[in-house]
């Protein structure tokens, strides 16, 4: 009979800042497992558009944005439906309006949730 290999569970409620160095989570040993709880969502997604202008997930964010669209503000306007004049005004938006059924931002919540995901489990990972 083999036994369950236990994982180390980080809790993600709230939702942290992993790009924060403030974000403490437990550490793993070397390889072993590590299971995030809740399992990552695009909840997530919205609690870093919910985050205050100079946090840094929502730095993360904005910079995301501004990588995938070519710093075109126009474009990203047009793939999320808003009204910016820049992307220096998306760290303060209010994203409670947000269509989040469009493709792009689907797409793109997908993908920044990756990294969300991938900066927490590097902290779990390193010494910082």
């Amino acid at each position: 009979m083999l036994a369950a290999a236990l994982a180390l569970v980080v809790s993600l409620t709230p939702w942290p800042d992993p790009f924060d160095a403030a974000f403490s989570p437990p550490r793993a040993r070397a390889g072993e497992p590590v299971e995030f709880r809740p399992v990552p969502s695009r909840a997530w997604v919205d609690a870093v558009r919910g985050m205050q202008e100079n946090a840094p997930a929502k730095q993360q964010y904005v910079s995301f944005l501004k990588d995938t669209y070519g710093y075109n503000i126009g474009t990203l306007n047009a793939a999320y439906g808003l009204e910016a004049g820049s992307f220096t005004e998306l760290g303060s938006l209010d994203y409670r309006r947000l269509d989040r059924s469009r493709s792009a931002v689907q797409r793109d919540d997908a993908a920044f949730l990756k990294l969300l995901t991938e900066a927490a489990l590097a902290a779990v990972r390193e010494k910082r």
